[in-house]
């Protein structure tokens, strides 16, 4: 089977007009996704900077009261974060599907018109979505996922769902330290099932050239 670009001469101008308003397309799905996730972060932050503000306000009180209101809030605000954490993960494993996408437009580019390629970014020889985003000075360790907004989320969270367990151990236990410990224990454990799930939907997510001869 011959390769697109090799049919490039029979109708160039097609040819380009088709890559040129797919390239622009998915230019614009990415850019939304990026919006949904900054709209969505954002959303979920400002709820947990309300509540704290609102926290500080019934600690002033009593420590029933105290405990009470951070019963009520936390696991409020916990939810919030894992629906968030989850759809923002989806949103970034779409933005890399489309970047995916752009990068075999990209060797098209490159291929087809070999003079321009000093105009044309660099585009990764592989579709290997480790290899495209290091071109943009990304880290090929598995740290990089915690300088993301989902693993930044990820962390958040985990804070949260530490603060639920250690308000209720200080509920039933009316002790400091045993709360602490289990506040800390929950946010460990809850950090790296985070990390560990986005890591295998990553891992998961499904080929975009699974159909396509290779470019």
């Amino acid at each position: 089977m011959e390769h697109p670009y090799e049919s490039l001469p029979d109708n160039p101008q097609a040819a380009i007009t088709i890559l040129t308003t797919e390239h622009f397309n998915l230019q614009t799905a990415r850019a939304a996704t990026i919006s949904e996730s900054n709209g969505r972060t954002s959303i979920f932050l400002g709820a947990v900077s309300a509540g704290l503000v609102a926290l500080a306000f019934a600690g002033q009180t009593s420590r029933t009261t105290l405990l009470t209101f951070g019963l009520v809030l936390f696991p409020v605000l916990s939810f919030l974060g894992l629906v968030t954490f989850e759809r923002v993960l989806q949103a970034s494993i779409e933005d890399t599907l489309y970047l995916q996408r752009i990068n075999r437009i990209r060797r098209f580019y490159h291929r087809a018109a070999p003079g321009l390629s000093g105009y044309l970014g660099v585009a990764a020889p592989t579709d290997d979505i480790v290899t495209i985003l290091a071109l943009d000075g990304y880290s090929r360790s598995r740290r990089q996922i915690l300088l993301s907004a989902v693993g930044m989320i990820g962390v958040i969270n985990s804070v949260l769902l530490g603060t639920v367990a250690g308000f209720g151990a200080a509920a039933i236990t009316e002790s400091l330290w045993p709360a602490i410990l289990v506040a800390v224990v929950v946010f460990g454990v809850a950090t790296i099932v985070h990390q560990r799930y986005q890591l295998r939907a990553r891992h998961r997510k499904p080929n975009p050239f699974a159909d396509a001869p290779p470019p």
